[in-house]
């Protein structure tokens, strides 16, 4: 089974408390199967995860990409603040 390497930012560290995760996602399985794995692992940042911006080997990808085994993805939910 593909394995990818996940890297957490902001909101999503914070909920899940790494910055990084290893998940396995099936053979042909796109970034919104990627989303259901963590959300079923860490059911926390379901909500966050429907606003993440995904980007998989430095390049930004929508949720239908593919995924491959050894993919670097990193998630970056909306962020907001300053004065």
């Amino acid at each position: 089974m593909p394995s990818v390497s996940v890297r957490l930012f902001a909101s999503l560290r914070e909920k899940v408390g790494e910055r990084q995760v290893d998940v396995e996602v099936p053979e042909g399985a796109d970034v919104r199967a990627l989303y259901r794995a963590l959300a079923e692992r860490y059911p926390q940042v379901r909500p966050y995860l429907e606003t993440a911006v995904c980007a998989v080997d430095e390049e930004y990808v929508t949720a239908a990409h593919i995924l491959r085994d050894g993919d670097r993805v990193a998630l970056i939910p909306p962020v907001s603040g300053g004065c």
